[in-house]
């Protein structure tokens, strides 16, 4: 038998053995020290998270995850209130289809002249240039159907202003359209169309204009995203108008259709 102090065996056994452990050591050394690295990093995460108002624990978490997916789908149910507009004749028979721009200052011209006639039977004052605040001489537009859906939008306000019979009605310049997105960089869930409009009239008038906006359609509301009411003339005088901002939603293109 050989002994353990014997050459061979220190060089065939000993020797590697050692080699090992210290491998395995230095291995673990690593992995600890690693490990350490990411729970520094994570506590530090963890400390900004807080210090931002943002929570961490599960509880939380979990609870944080069931309002987004709330917000998702009523955010998804009010976009499907759009539906309407997107089925409008001007925006479904045209969206689809290259934008020409003489196309389009026919349907605005047609759109004023039809809200003229119908306003002076109710015995409505419409400023006569108030369809010029959508005219636009941009032959080839990023989003035409956006373009569609705010001629669209605005013959609606227009009606029911003349359904209200106000005294007067006049068109502001038109916001800029909005993107509803849960996130930056998520998928458009809606496009928030706008048009904004100013009434006068006797304060019960103005008030049913503003009714009309909102209950005249209750499957399809419009929603108002503004709306500054005032009481014109004197204390004696029952004068009142109304600045609103007008929304409609609009779902994407490819969204599924009832």
């Amino acid at each position: 038998m050989i002994p353990l102090s014997h050459p061979r065996v220190f060089y065939a056994v000993i020797v590697p053995a050692a080699m090992i452990l210290a491998f395995a050591w230095i291995a673990h050394r690593s992995l600890a020290s690693r490990e350490a690295s990411l729970d520094a990093r994570i506590g530090r995460l963890h400390d900004e998270l807080t210090r931002r108002g943002i929570a961490t624990d599960p509880v939380s978490l979990d609870e944080r995850t069931r309002d987004l997916a709330r917000e998702t789908d009523e955010l998804r149910a009010l976009s499907g209130r759009g539906l309407t507009l997107a089925r409008d004749p001007l925006v479904a028979s045209h969206a689809t289809r290259p934008f020409q721009l003489i196309e389009f200052e026919q349907e605005r011209t047609a759109a004023a002249r039809a809200a003229q006639a119908a306003a002076t039977q109710a015995g409505v004052k419409i400023d006569a240039l108030a369809f010029d605040v959508l005219a636009d001489t941009t032959e080839s537009p990023a989003q035409p159907r956006r373009r569609w859906a705010q001629l669209a939008l605005a013959r609606l306000v227009v009606d029911r202003a003349i359904d209200a019979r106000v005294a007067t009605l006049e068109m502001l310049p038109v916001p800029a359209v909005r993107e509803l997105r849960l996130d930056t960089g998520a998928p458009v869930l809606a496009e928030e169309i706008l048009v904004s409009v100013r009434v006068t009239g006797p304060g019960a008038r103005v008030q049913a204009f503003l009714e009309h906006l909102i209950l005249a359609d209750p499957a399809n509301p419009l929603l108002l995203e503004h709306f500054i009411l005032r009481k014109e003339g004197t204390a004696s005088t029952d004068l009142a108008s109304a600045t609103v901002v007008v929304a409609g939603l609009l779902p994407p293109q490819n969204a599924p259709q009832p």
